[in-house]
């Protein structure tokens, strides 16, 4: 009987680990559907689980994410440290020219999570905190990963954001989505403009490993102002730091995966 019980425990715990991976933030109701439980088990559940530190609470107030120690048990953290080394040095130029915060992200199936953040001077924002996530199509560093995809990713994953099986009720258009992706890819850069926190601008540019694929991206942050009101110098001070981590990580010009 123990052992049942047991068994079924953690068969509860994996559903609910599985459905925050897969859906990023939620609330224990919309848990408890994806899983096929009751609300109240599933909240003293996640509670449990939040205390040991297997899931975080969310960026608002009765929301729920998978917790950074299970990232770390899923060999994310781990086989990223690299790139965090590499991009620390840049990221604090990126302070200290820009002021605003800044964001290393890498890319989670059809998500961006966070693995850095340094905060600015002006703007402590709540959104992308470490381990948070947010789909490809939303702010400057997800935006970054989505446009320099390889094109059969980048095409694929369209049709997965617009399609009838798309768990977002938000996305933009399939026209907007290629347009934005094809726009980021000629500027060199992706602007986010409101889209994750109303008031709030961001600037993102890809990351390259040695083999010339996209590894991670990085993007700065602030009040709406300050970052369009001199978008060249901002966009020239982000995309010279996401070069300079390319180079780091043993990227060559011209490698670039189609």
């Amino acid at each position: 009987m123990t052992e049942r019980l047991g068994l079924e425990m953690i068969n509860k715990t994996d559903a609910i680990l599985t459905a925050l991976d897969q859906h990023g933030e939620l609330t224990a109701p919309r848990v408890a559907e994806l899983v096929g439980e009751p609300v109240s088990s599933t909240y003293r559940l996640l509670t449990s689980l939040t205390a040991i530190g297997w899931v975080d609470k969310g960026s608002r107030r009765g929301l729920f994410r998978i917790g950074l120690f299970c990232m770390g048990i899923g060999g994310l953290v781990e086989d990223r440290i690299d790139i965090r080394e590499a991009a620390l040095p840049s990221m604090h130029d990126l302070i200290r020219t820009t002021g605003h915060t800044t964001y290393l992200c890498v890319r989670r199936d059809d998500r961006a999570v966070c693995i850095e953040r340094l905060n600015g001077r002006e703007v402590r924002s709540l959104a992308m905190r470490l381990g948070d996530s947010l789909p490809l199509y939303v702010g400057a560093a997800p935006k970054a990963l989505f446009a320099f995809l390889p094109r059969s990713e980048r095409d694929a994953l369209v049709e997965r954001c617009v399609g009838p099986g798309s768990p977002w009720g938000d996305v933009p258009s399939r026209e907007a989505l290629v347009q934005m992706t094809d726009e980021t890819r000629e500027r060199g850069y992706s602007i986010s403009d409101g889209d994750v926190t109303p008031g709030i601008a961001a600037l993102g540019a890809p990351l390259f490993n040695h083999r010339g694929e996209l590894e991670a991206s990085i993007s700065i942050s602030s009040w709406r102002q300050p970052i369009l009101a001199e978008p060249d110098r901002m966009a020239a001070e982000v995309t010279a730091a996401a070069e300079r981590i390319s180079r780091a990580l043993g990227f060559e010009a011209g490698r670039v995966s189609a």
